[in-house]
């Protein structure tokens, strides 16, 4: 039994670690790599070399218990707010739909058609 949850733990790891992997890809993806290689004073061949070491990094920062990253534009939500936020618009949806039942649509009634 506790050969199992070690191996459990090994996986949520690598499964934080492949996200992490991939994250760091989708950032060096929508930056090129001439940008990246000036921001760091390096040559552009550099760079894809780097990345060659983030699957060990990515792995390394996922047993340290980093989780994810936040890119620029992004923010991260807690879940008990994005639960609430959903059932919000739930709520929203729902009161719209009693709302506008027995209605037609505006679309419906025009005689452009």
């Amino acid at each position: 039994m506790l050969k199992h949850a070690k191996t459990s733990k090994c996986d949520s790891k690598s499964t934080i670690g492949r996200h992490l992997l991939t994250v760091a890809h989708k950032a060096l993806l929508h930056t090129r790599q001439t940008e990246v290689a000036r921001r760091l004073n390096v040559a552009d061949s550099t760079i894809l070399r780097r990345t060659e070491k983030y699957p060990e990094i990515m792995d390394t920062l996922a047993a340290s218990g980093v989780e994810d990253f936040v890119l620029t534009g992004e923010m991260k939500v807690p879940l008990e707010q994005y639960r609430w936020l959903l059932t919000v618009a739930i709520q929203y949806a729902e009161f719209e739909l009693e709302r506008t039942k027995g209605k037609t649509p505006d679309c419906v009634n025009s005689t452009g058609v």
